[in-house]
């Protein structure tokens, strides 16, 4: 067991054990995949980089998820202004405005075995039971990366056509529906497919209202799939590009749910993790 460490409005208090097990599934990985995206070499801070280092995640909601995640459970807590934070994140949706990857965060634990973290943590996702409930945990998150994967993906293509990269973000909440039937890979493909196909109606049409052209863009996402799925036209699968790099939450996600190449190459499924990660199943037999 570990021992939150005090903050200073709490020197003085005795504060109750804690685990890194007491986070769940999603919040051990969150916790490793941050600790590796930019803790220093004493686990005690981690330092914004905003447009360097390591990726946390895909896409920004789900970064600050991660981040929103790990400040409630106490294991981070910010090094500027909390005040400042709160208005950050009220004044603005999380695909907007302020990021919280710009602030600097403490890691709020026990000196005495901070340096053991990230052994703690990758034991702890290494050998946890399967249950259903860590199954609908691990299926949860491999479908926000997914559509994490797939955004990033459609801000890269969309200003490879020289268009906004915010036009690709209405996209999310047709995404799910799509990553039952199509891969990562094909939904990446999709979103390419898709952006291109918005660079010729804007030559065709003319600037108009980005509302309309967001539209366009969904619906040409939406028919390529239906296309594939009722009209015997599968989509290319593509693979990951340099320009949208893996993220250490995505790489701690892999390594967790032992889906591997799985991940990227087929739908986001039950049946996926069923041989992945079978209920039931606790210590992994390999690395």
């Amino acid at each position: 067991m570990f021992v939150a460490a005090a903050m200073p409005e709490h020197l003085g208090l005795e504060l109750p054990p804690f685990g890194v097990e007491d986070l769940g599934v999603f919040g051990g990985m969150a916790f490793l995949a941050v600790i590796q995206a930019g803790a220093d070499a004493g686990f005690r801070h981690v330092r914004a980089r905003p447009g360097f280092g390591t990726r946390l995640a895909p896409h920004r909601a789900l970064r600050h998820l991660i981040l929103s995640t790990l400040l409630e459970a106490g294991v981070l807590a910010p090094i500027a202004s909390r005040r400042r934070l709160d208005d950050a994140v009220s004044e603005a949706p999380w695909s907007e405005g302020a990021s919280l990857e710009d602030s600097d965060w403490l890691i709020v634990w026990n000196e005495a075995t901070q340096g053991s973290l990230p052994h703690q943590l990758r034991d702890s996702m290494n050998t946890f039971e399967s249950t259903a409930r860590s199954r609908e945990v691990i299926l949860q998150t491999w479908q926000l990366l997914a559509i994490g994967e797939c955004l990033a993906f459609g801000e890269y293509a969309l200003a490879a056509h020289n268009l906004n990269p915010a036009l690709a973000r209405p996209a999310a909440a047709a995404l799910p529906a799509i990553l039952a039937q199509q891969s990562i890979g094909q939904g990446c493909a999709l979103m390419w497919s898709a952006a291109k196909h918005l660079a010729s109606w804007f030559m065709r049409n003319g600037a108009g209202s980005a509302g309309t052209a967001e539209r366009e863009l969904v619906n040409s996402i939406c028919l390529n799939a239906d296309r594939a799925n009722f009209g015997g036209r599968p989509v290319k699968q593509f693979s990951r590009h340099s320009s949208v790099p893996m993220s250490t939450f995505a790489s701690t996600f892999i390594w967790t749910s032992r889906l591997g190449e799985d991940y990227w190459d087929i739908p986001v499924s039950e049946a996926a993790l069923d041989r992945a990660r079978p209920i039931g199943s606790g210590s992994a037999t390999h690395e």
